[in-house]
């Protein structure tokens, strides 16, 4: 699901730290104004949603 996300939502992607060669760090900006629900970190916790059909998943 969030390889699909990644896929169609309009993301902005920066590598940020670079200097510290292995330790790079990668960052994601995603708007939240795409999700039907409030995606942000709250008191309660997560919480669970029917995915519905979902991913499609290749057959080998």
């Amino acid at each position: 699901q969030a390889y699909m996300i990644l896929g169609a939502a309009p993301i902005e992607g920066r590598l940020s730290g670079v200097v510290d060669i292995p330790n790079s760090c990668s960052t994601v900006y995603i708007p939240t104004a795409i999700f039907d629900f409030d995606v942000r970190p709250g008191p309660g916790g997560p919480h669970q949603i029917d995915p519905g059909q979902g991913v499609p998943m290749a057959r080998a």
